[in-house]
């Protein structure tokens, strides 16, 4: 990094400010870690699973795609015969990846595919940060990130879709950051495809396109962007054709208002985090959004807003037991958390250079 460009976004903050930031983060931190303690603690630590599981149902429905079942069909006995509910379109997810996997020669070939994606995702994530912020904070992020990649690597697991979706998205922001905008447009249209839960990292990518009047990429997020919604409502019109009398929806609705509870559970999904007590993820989850503040790159900043986005959703949206969805940001916030020993050191600085500022100050009037 040339010596012109500031460590963070926070090395040339006043006194006055380091100190706040400092404060604010750790009164969150304490706040996340009591929550993460408490009864109001959510997700793994609090939940059990009362049935079989996503997963299953998941591979159920690849295998009888591969028996030469269409999509909706497969998924329509499944979802019925488990007792999901089928009510809500909501509850239905769109043909991919099962569709894909279910046409693939076998279940080799589909954790290749996620795996290999995932391998790129690494490779790509530790160039791009090597590139703006140096090898040890590379290597930082691409060991956090391992863990978050791990689903898409392990048997069964990987065929979630928003364990695609996440490494899709987080496969997107590496392209824009080493400068490939086209192949970031291409993944982040995957994701939504893959789990409509990626349609806020669209709209955000929009919204940058159109702010940094690049308009040849804002069309083709508006051109992706509807071509999904006319998918999506293809989808929504077929699942209501297989809605059966007497089927029936959650008892429950999807806006819960989890706040920091839900929030830490969602962060949790890591495969590292979630073998250590919640209260790790309660203080890495803020120290990542610090990481994301003092970021500043247009990378920096794409990622910044996309995590930011996702954190206040899952605040308000999202039932307990959906503490999977964390896969879909758990790459992201690995970016995060290798630039937070950066921020953190240049706030620690910055709180403490009052007097070197007088004493500038002092220097440019003698001049």
């Amino acid at each position: 990094m040339p010596d012109s460009v500031p460590a963070s976004s926070f090395a040339r903050v006043s006194p006055g400010a380091a100190r706040s930031v400092l404060l604010v983060s750790l009164a969150v931190i304490v706040s996340f870690v009591a929550i993460s303690l408490s009864p109001l603690a959510g997700g793994f630590v609090s939940q059990h699973p009362t049935g079989p599981g996503d997963v299953p149902l998941y591979l159920a429905e690849i295998q009888r795609i591969s028996h030469g079942e269409g999509y909706y069909e497969a998924a329509s006995h499944e979802l019925h015969a488990r007792g999901y509910p089928t009510l809500s379109t909501f509850n239905w997810r769109t043909p991919l990846p099962m569709w894909l996997l279910g046409k693939l020669p076998n279940q080799t070939a589909g954790r290749l595919l996620i795996g290999g994606l995932a391998l790129l995702l690494l490779v790509l994530a530790v160039i791009m940060v090597a590139r703006d912020g140096g090898i040890l904070r590379a290597l930082g992020c691409g060991l956090m990130m391992s863990g978050a990649l791990l689903p898409g690597w392990l048997e069964q697991i990987y065929v979630m879709p928003v364990v695609w979706g996440g490494i899709l998205i987080c496969l997107s922001i590496c392209a824009y950051g080493l400068d490939r905008p086209g192949w970031g447009v291409a993944f982040g249209l995957a994701a939504v495809v893959l789990r409509e839960l990626a349609a806020s990292y669209c709209v955000i990518c929009l919204l940058l396109a159109l702010y940094d009047r690049r308009w040849r990429e804002a069309l083709a997020w508006v051109i992706g962007l509807a071509a999904f919604l006319a998918f999506y409502a293809w989808h929504a019109l077929h699942v209501m054709t297989l809605v059966q009398p007497g089927d029936h929806a959650h008892t429950t609705s999807w806006l819960q208002f989890g706040g920091a509870s839900f929030v830490i559970a969602i962060a949790q999904m890591n495969a590292y985090l979630l073998l250590l007590p919640q209260w790790v993820s309660a203080i890495y989850l803020p120290l990542a959004m610090l990481g994301f503040a003092g970021w500043n790159t247009a990378t920096g900043r794409r990622a910044g807003l996309t995590a930011c986005g996702f954190v206040i959703f899952f605040a308000f949206i999202g039932q307990p037991f959906n503490q999977y969805w964390g896969s879909l940001i758990a790459p992201l916030l690995t970016l995060g958390a290798a630039q937070a020993p950066t921020a953190i050191s240049d706030l620690f600085r910055r709180s403490r250079s009052l007097e070197c500022d007088q004493a500038a100050t002092l220097a440019s009037a003698n001049i």
